[in-house]
């Protein structure tokens, strides 16, 4: 899914997927942005490469550096707090 973003929807050098305003395919996209490096903190595997997607890279910083994005993202230890506690309760669920 990464690869097809990286070479078809960000091109042209624009900032978001709809130019240069946030528009509902950002908002959709946003746990790309957000979650997925704290999935992959939580799981200790690297999924997203700077290097191997230097737009979607790029749509990420433009994105998260919107003041209302910025200012109504969760917190990220919050995040993993949660992450955390969903696994322990899975696993103690099927230890019974």
């Amino acid at each position: 899914m990464l690869e097809v973003v990286e070479e078809h929807a960000l091109i042209g050098g624009k900032k978001f997927f709809g130019g240069d305003e946030i528009n509902m395919v950002d908002i959709a996209f946003c746990s790309v942005a957000h979650w997925l490096g704290v999935i992959e903190d939580f799981v200790g595997l690297k999924i997203f490469e700077p290097h191997k997607f230097p737009r979607l890279n790029s749509w990420i910083q433009n994105f998260k550096s919107v003041p209302v994005i910025k200012d109504n993202l969760p917190d990220i230890d919050k995040m993993l707090s949660l992450l955390k506690r969903r696994r322990e309760m899975l696993l103690a669920s099927k230890s019974s």
